[in-house]
């Protein structure tokens, strides 16, 4: 029970240090921002192209998806099951007087899983700056002189950073949601996601579940990002070499490992394997060979071993003069 109070009053430090800085309200802000933009954008592309014939465009988009599956003879097998489920989902749009093309607040929801990615980014600026700031303003010779272990400390700035991963999420996916709410009201609230199931046959689900699985395999390349992040944050002395290198590897690994994608190697890069959602219908791995037991198996790999490093960096580092 002391063990979990002196961990608990240093999380609180830790929160203390990251909400205190006006840095931080700024990133916020711009999240803020980037969701009032996203949802301006798509009322205003709504009320702009509306008043077609979605019917007329359905069926369109139906004979041109039967029409390349008549014409395709060496089409990919995943590929050919997509256009053959969306042949199916439109039919049922169709029978059943649906309109795809009509927002609803979950459009507004859905869409703001990709905003995951800048939420990545200033997560990782938090991460990378946790340890290495601590050098770079000369506390941390004050943070060790005190009664609690360096594996405690380092665990507190863990957890502090990825409560305040979780809790942008959290504020994503509430602003997202008035915002449709606002914006398109609550009519939309009952409408089902459509899915294929393995009987070929079109069933209804829950929208709530399809939002939060986009969310979810969001949060694992999020995961992912800012452990790497804390990782290079133990390795360097200097803040700004911390965020900078973290940057760097977030935003170049994926272009150099789709250029190394010819070698088989290139499955065992973290990058080939942080995207879960390669393994989605209609979607494609790095490697034709790789399965998504493959991937998660890597990324519990990668995971431990920058927890690993981490750690031996921070305990084991001499902080004299």
């Amino acid at each position: 029970m002391r063990w979990l109070s002196s961990l608990g009053n240093l999380i609180r430090n830790e929160n203390m240090k990251i909400y205190r800085r006006p840095r931080t309200w700024l990133m916020v802000g711009f999240l803020v921002l980037a969701l009032g933009l996203m949802s301006g954008l798509m009322k205003w592309d709504e009320s702009r192209s509306s008043g077609g014939d979605w019917k007329a465009s359905l069926t369109q988009q139906n004979s041109h998806y039967q029409t390349q599956l008549a014409e395709s003879k060496d089409m990919d097998s995943d590929y050919k099951e997509y256009l053959t489920k969306e042949i199916k989902i439109n039919e049922y749009y169709l029978a059943n007087d649906m309109n795809p093309h009509a927002l609803s607040l979950w459009d507004y929801v859905n869409s703001s899983a990709a905003l995951v990615m800048l939420i990545t980014i200033l997560t990782v600026i938090v991460a990378a700056d946790m340890i290495a700031a601590e050098f770079t303003w000369g506390t941390i010779k004050l943070l060790l002189v005190g009664p609690a272990s360096r594996s405690k400390i380092m665990l507190s700035k863990y957890i502090s950073t990825m409560t305040f991963a979780l809790l942008l999420l959290l504020l994503s996916f509430v602003l997202a949601f008035a915002a449709g709410a606002v914006l398109q009201g609550f009519d939309g609230l009952s409408l089902p996601h459509l899915n294929v199931g393995a009987d070929g046959v079109v069933h209804e689900s829950s929208m709530v579940v399809n939002s939060l699985q986009k969310y979810g395999y969001a949060v694992i390349s999020l995961l992912m990002y800012v452990t790497l992040a804390f990782m290079i944050s133990a390795a360097f002395r200097s803040s700004s070499m911390a965020i900078a290198f973290s940057l760097l590897f977030m935003l170049v690994g994926n272009t150099v490992t789709m250029l190394l994608s010819g070698y088989e190697w290139s499955k065992y890069l973290l990058f080939a394997n942080i995207d879960l959602t390669q393994y989605l219908p209609g979607n494609s791995p790095l490697r034709p060979e790789m399965t998504l037991g493959f991937s998660i198996t890597m990324l519990i790999a990668y995971y431990v071993v920058f927890q690993l490093i981490a750690w031996t960096l921070f305990t084991k580092r001499d902080v004299a003069g």
